[in-house]
Parts: C-alpha cells; structure tokens; sequence
C-alpha cells in the first residue's frame, strides 16, 4: 500500500495543476507539489495544506466564488452530481490571472472522497477577452457610423452586419468594396496593401462600374507621393482628392473612367496596420468632412473586424512569420564590437535575473576574452558583464545591456531564432504569429536603427508541434525559480565537461543558497525529462 501511495503522489506531481484529495469532511488529506502556487483558496503550500480543512478556508463576507467552490464541493462528496466545475479569478498586482476548479468524487469502501483540481486557464481567457474587446471596438464604431451620416445608415448597416458574419479577411475586403460601389454616389472602391518587403501597393480587392486600371500602383509609399492611396497608406491618414485632375498621376488612373473625386483612408487602428480603402465619386467635392469621418470610421472599424479573425486565427494558427533582417547602426553595442575588436558574436538565448534585467548570452569568436570583456565594461549601456567559459580563440559571454534590441523584440512576442554580429552588421531571424506584428516590429526597428535592411520574409506551416510550443508547455510546468535555474547552468556551462562554472559561482548568480539552487535544478531536470519523453510517447 505504502508503494502504491509513492507511485500516487508522485504521478500527481508530475502534474502542473494544483491538486488536492479531500475526505467527507473536507479535510485535506494530502496534495500536489503545485498546490498553494495561487488559486487553490487554501491557507498554504503542499506541506502545511495537508490535514487543513478546505471548508474553514471560506469567509462567507469575502469570497463569493469561494462559497460556490464549497457549496459544488459539497454537492460532490453528497452524491448530488457526478461532477462539478468553476471558473473564477486569481488577480495579483503583477497581472491577471484565471483557475478552472473542477471536482469530481470517488469512494473507497464506505467512504466518500473528493479530487478538487485547479487548472491554469490565463491564457484562453486573455485571449477570449482580447476578442471581446475587439468585438466591442467594432460595435462601438457601427454605433459612431449610425450616428454621423443618416444618409449612408443603411450602408453602415450592411457592412457592420458584414463584418461581423464574414469569417475571413477576404470575405471582408471583399464585401466592404462591393456594398460601397452600389451607393450612390460612389462608382468604385478598391483595398489595397503592401508586405514587409514591399515599397508598392498591390490590390487585394476591388468592385464598381466604372471601367479603372487595376494594376498595382508604381508609385512609392511616400507621404508627397501623387496618388491618394499611397500618401494615406505612408501617413495613417484620409486623403482626399476633391477634383481629379486630367494630367495628373490621379487623373491618368481614374479620369478615363468618369471619377470626378477620390479619397482614400487608412485600414488599421492603434495595433495594427492593413491597407488602404480608396472610394471614387462621379461628383467633384463629393467627399466633404462629415463623408471622411464616416468613411475612416469605417476603415477602422474593417481593421478591427479583421484583427478579431486574426486573433481567433492566431489561437489555432497552424501558419508562422519568419522574418529576417540586419541592421549595420554603429550604435548598436555588438557591431560596434565586431567592427573594432574583429570578431563574431553568436546568439546563445537570454534569461531574466530577479532583478528583472534580461540577461543576454553570447557566444564570442575570433578575439581574447579578456579584450572582449574589458571592451564591453567601458561601454555605458552595459551594466554587467561575465566571461562565463573560455575555450579556443574566444569565450562565452553575459551581457546585460540598457536598451537592448533583443529585450525590445522579447517585449514584442517575436521567438527569436538567430542572431549574429560580425562587421559591423548584426542579422536576425525571428518568428511572430501575423503579419501584422511582423510589419509593426520591422517599422519599430526600422524607425529606431539606422541601416535596417529586411533581408527575408517567409510564411510557413507550424509543424504538429513546434520548438516554441513545446518550450511553452515545459515553462508552464516550471517555476520562475525553476526556469531561471536551469537557464543559467545551460547558458553559464553547467552542463558542459569540464564544468565552466560550479553551482555555488550559479547560486551566488540567482542570489540564493547553493542548497536551494540545487534542489531548483534537480525538479527543473525532471520536469524537463518528463516532458522530453512525453513529447517522445505522443
């Protein structure tokens, strides 16, 4: 029996949910090594939870949720339902945060018993309410549509219906251009938009009478560019033309046709960027203040129609960005080191200390690591450095850089796949989940580095399970004291042979006894081999 119950426990501790056994009474008979973590509603972690009486843990003038985990609780142990569930908030100054209770009974003799999980479920609803708020957004702008111009209302009408039953970005763009070439007085509308790696607008969708030219533009992505699209898609603006103009580049694409007036407006809001809506007018002055507010209303509201699908999408996306670029900017501290000490520095990973700075390992080739390490000290922007491993003709080393770039593209969501700096130039290879992100992230980088050069963009199929997604899965079971542990033996050498460093010089690192740096690694090594076999298993 004693063996069964070792082989039970240690089953339950493999787990990432806190779980916890409880008799008829209530009583904690024994739990999870999860449990206590936060969520559970009980007064302590695993040692001192064992033997406390889940029920006396609610203060019925406090917690509503927690009275209704007892009353469903109860209900299970009573026989009244075969299972019980409850969704509730866990919110700490640090950020948000939900559980999934779910209780479901057993006997064993005469007695009854009851399994209480409490299962990590932040991110699905940060996602569903990211989704909402974007749902939100675009009944907020129908609403701005409806009350600005009663003589388009039932325009609004159709498209707002139609943004909120398209389900794909095609069907959107689409749609938007066909409901606005059938009101009068609009002859034509077309969207266009242009990727990462292109300076010209290309058309995506287009409806109307009238007889235009829909090759893509020529003209480049300027904001003195001569055609309304291109100067609206440069600015983040509506642009108007009231008169066309013959001679003009405008005139010359739509004159022909009978266009007498264009605007065009942006297609984005705060986060993201998707083209331009251009809408022609067989009237001159067609387009007056109240028109160009209900159409970049519209625009926005069609942007974030899109990025709701963008955010479903993303949640089961089995397609990834892969974005390559360089930046040769001299300030960067890295191609600064590169260009005077000749050397070449390669990307290892990166970790976040307790005192929250990320923590960059580089693995140097081509210079002495005493020249490299008193280079990098003389540098402001560095606040620490460690040569962590010597070996042949360069080192290993740790950076922590005051504005860094790799911090910045962390901060965006980007999974950063390569990195290196030699002459001068630094190269990237990252992956975000849209398009979107991956044009906002360029144009950042772009705006803030001189020399910043896209040199790939790929969309590629994610395999069943990615590298990213099987190291969020092992993150998830670890703690931050756990991750951070093993990160800084990976990345100091711990494992290598010889050992580059030993664990009181990795201790002192995380500021914590060797004791408990040890007792860190050892759980953080388990769980890491759990997962490596699980993965293999499946």
């Amino acid at each position: 029996m004693e063996v069964t119950e070792s082989i039970a426990r240690a089953a339950l501790d493999t787990l990432s949910s806190q779980i916890a056994v409880l008799d008829e009474e209530g009583h904690i008979l024994f739990t999870n090594s999860s449990w206590g973590a936060s969520g559970d509603g009980t007064a302590g972690a695993e040692a001192d939870a064992e033997g406390f009486n889940y029920f006396d843990s609610v203060d019925p003038t406090e917690d509503d949720y927690a009275i209704e985990a007892v009353r469903g609780i109860r209900q299970v142990l009573d026989g009244e339902c075969e299972e019980f569930t409850l969704e509730y908030p866990c919110h700490t100054p640090e950020g948000q945060s939900w559980f999934l209770m779910r209780a479901t009974p057993f006997t064993i003799g005469d007695g009854n018993f009851a399994t209480v999980a409490h299962i990590d479920i932040t991110d699905r609803r940060l996602a569903e309410l990211e989704a909402q708020d974007n749902a939100r957004q675009a009944q907020q702008e129908r609403q701005n549509l409806e009350h600005l111009v009663d003589r388009i209302n039932g325009l609004v009408q159709d498209i707002t219906q139609l943004l909120v039953e398209s389900v794909s970005r095609d069907e959107i763009e689409h749609g938007v251009c066909e409901r606005l070439a059938d009101t009068d007085p609009y002859l034509f509308a077309w969207i266009g938009s242009a990727g990462i790696s292109e300076e010209r607008l290309r058309v995506r969708a287009a409806a109307g009478p009238a007889d235009v030219d829909l090759d893509d533009e020529t003209v480049a992505l300027e904001a003195d560019a001569p055609t309304p699209s291109a100067r609206a898609f440069a600015t983040g603006s509506g642009q108007i033309v009231s008169t066309v103009d013959g001679g003009s580049a405008v005139g010359r694409r739509y004159g022909d046709a009978g266009i007498e007036a264009v605007i065009s407006v942006p297609i984005g809001n705060r986060e993201s960027e998707y083209g331009v809506l251009t809408v022609c007018a067989g009237n001159p002055d067609a387009f007056d203040e109240r028109e160009q507010i209900v159409l970049e209303a519209l625009g926005r509201a069609t942007a974030n129609a899109i990025d709701a699908l963008e955010s479903k999408r993303t949640l089961t996306a089995d397609r990834i960005v892969e974005m390559e670029f360089t930046v040769d900017d001299s300030t960067l501290l890295l191609n600064a080191a590169s260009t005077e000490l000749d050397c070449r520095f390669s990307y290892s990973g990166s970790v976040y200390g307790s005192n929250g700075a990320l923590r960059e390992f580089y693995t140097v080739e081509g210079c002495d690591p005493e020249v490299v390490r008193s280079f990098a000290t003389e540098q402001e922007a560095v606040s620490d450095v460690t040569v962590l491993a010597d070996h042949d003709d360069g080192c290993l080393l740790q950076l922590t850089i005051s504005g860094s770039l790799v911090e910045l593209l962390v901060d965006r969501g980007a999974v950063t796949k390569e990195i290196t700096s030699e002459d001068g130039e630094m190269a990237f290879t990252v992956e975000l989940s849209r398009e979107a992100d991956a044009r906002a992230l360029f144009e950042l980088v772009a705006d803030r580095y001189e020399g910043t050069e896209l040199a790939g963009y790929h969309e590629h199929e994610r395999p069943v399970q990615t590298r990213q997604e099987f190291r969020a899965g092992l993150e998830e079971r670890l703690t931050d004291r756990q991750l951070t542990a093993l990160r800084t033996a990976y990345y100091s050498g711990f494992f290598d042979w010889p050992r580059a460093v030993d664990g009181d010089e990795l201790a002192a690192m995380m500021d914590i006894s060797r004791s408990t740096f040890h007792q860190h690694l050892r759980v953080a090594e388990r769980k890491l081999l759990d997962s490596f076999f699980e993965r293999d298993r499946q």
